[in-house]
């Protein structure tokens, strides 16, 4: 709940980075029987599910406007929330509205089980029950705050596609994002629902490496002028999940889970206040949560790449047959752009020390190695060190730190080399290349039967496949 004095504002409110997401939830009961699907009908159930929705999210942003220190977290407005929001000049606002209750209705209207809207952007505010509109249909949804955030309206349905595909929070923003700007923008005529959305940005991919919607000049060969629109058809969604590449996709993503494990696991810990006391420091949901922050604003994506990371030196570590392991990753923070380093350090010994023993020097090395990172690239504005047991030993011990870049005086700077001789961290000091987004993994990873072929040979190939299927068919 997010709440100001004498007044629920939303059901939900999420911030992460420059992106506040601001729910409103209604399941509004279909007012006439789903054979008689009157104007009348159509109107009240969209003032009811949608309208009050969007006015509701409408005085949520404009409260956090105006005076964001007095909102609460809690029923009694005596927790103040615990985070600091974005800038208005960089805030990017969400509205989503959540509606239930009329899906048997638009199954029985168009004649069809989906039962989700249709999306329609001409469709402006008061025009979705404006049926004096050319081609206006109940159940099709455009802009419906044309003057306000935009909100994007789903259904259970829709949202549980759409929050399954884009299952972090940067990818969940940036589909937001990309969603309200084609809607808004005039190059989208139609589509029939919002999985035909998300396969048409699952499909399309920049020059960037990073998804987006398909435009007109997409199209080769097509003749187009300024004024056309693109329009998605039926089936693509349903096309999409059973092909090669989404299954590729998919076990491709596996790996990724266990950097969402990671972040439960600690965020379990920080909230049940069973942090184990590393460093000499009592355990604080600050400290933590800095660490958490830029965990989960990681794709997925690059959290595939990261994860790969920490379970190959786990790997390594049981092959070599070694007593420590630690790699390094240097990237971007997906929000400030700002540059952030990754330490994975895995160390053998927990079946041979006493407990507490082993964390505090396990934790002393990993406390070494973000700091000599940190000094050998002075770019860096945090680095996150995360410490795991070796494979082979019984138990589960995992360690979170975030330090952030600090002023290097001389005193520092001779503890740091100290700790480096006595740790045997670093002794030279590190040149670090940042890895580009996406260089290393795609959303969908290739055909390895394409793998060291020319562009020739995997045409040919294509179409000897394509042959073959057809002979089968």
């Amino acid at each position: 709940m997010f709440r100001k004095p004498g007044k629920e504002l939303c059901d939900l409110f999420v911030v992460c980075g420059d992106d506040i997401i601001i729910f409103s939830d209604k399941n509004i009961t279909w007012p006439e029987s789903t054979d008689n699907i009157s104007e009348l009908a159509w109107k009240r159930w969209y003032n009811r599910a949608i309208e009050e929705s969007v006015k509701k999210i409408r005085k949520a942003d404009t409260s956090i406007r105006k005076n964001p220190q007095a909102i609460f977290a809690d029923a009694k407005c005596e927790h103040r929330i615990p985070i600091e929001l974005p800038p208005i000049d960089r805030r990017r606002v969400h509205g989503i509205c959540v509606t239930t209750g009329g899906e048997q209705a638009a199954s029985s209207y168009f004649d069809d089980p989906d039962g989700t809207f249709m999306i329609m952007p001409f469709l402006r505010g008061k025009d979705h029950v404006d049926f004096t509109r050319p081609h206006h249909m109940p159940f099709c949804i455009g802009d419906v705050d044309p003057d306000g955030p935009f909100v994007h309206v789903f259904n259970m349905a829709t949202l549980d596609v759409v929050m399954s595909e884009f299952d972090t929070i940067t990818d969940f923003t940036k589909y937001l994002n990309a969603r309200a700007d084609i809607i808004r923008s005039g190059r989208l005529s139609f589509s029939p629902s919002e999985t035909e959305m998300v396969a048409n940005y699952l499909q399309t991919i920049g020059p960037d490496g990073e998804h987006r919607f398909p435009m007109t000049s997409d199209v080769r060969g097509a003749k187009f002028d300024s004024d056309m629109a693109i329009a998605f058809v039926q089936g693509e969604y349903a096309c999409l999940v059973h092909s090669p590449e989404y299954q590729r996709r998919e076990a491709a993503n596996r790996t990724s889970y266990e950097w969402d494990r990671l972040i439960g696991f600690f965020t379990h810990h920080v909230l049940n206040g069973t942090q184990f006391r590393i460093l000499d420091t009592d355990p604080t949901v600050e400290l933590a949560e800095r660490g958490l922050r830029i965990m989960a604003r990681e794709d997925r994506v690059q959290r595939r790449a990261l994860a790969s990371a920490i379970i190959g030196a786990r790997k390594a570590l049981e092959e070599q047959k070694a007593g420590r392991l630690t790699r390094i990753a240097v990237t971007r923070d997906r929000s400030t752009n700002e540059k952030v380093a990754y330490v994975f350090l895995v160390l053998a010994g927990a079946n041979s020390m006493e407990q507490e023993s082993y964390r505090r020097v396990r934790a002393m090395i990993l406390e070494t190695y973000c700091l000599a990172t940190l000094h050998d690239d002075c770019d860096i504005k945090l680095c996150v060190g995360i410490a795991v047991m070796a494979i082979s030993e019984e138990g589960e011990s995992e360690d979170l730190i975030a330090i952030p870049q600090q002023k290097w005086t001389p005193k520092d700077i001779e503890e740091l080399s100290v700790a480096r001789k006595n740790f045997d961290v670093l002794q030279k000091p590190l040149k670090l290349k940042t890895i580009p987004f996406h260089v290393h993994a795609t959303s969908f990873p290739p055909d390895p039967a394409f793998e060291g072929m020319s562009r020739q040979q995997r045409r040919a190939l294509e179409r000897q496949r394509a042959k073959q299927q057809g002979r089968v068919r």
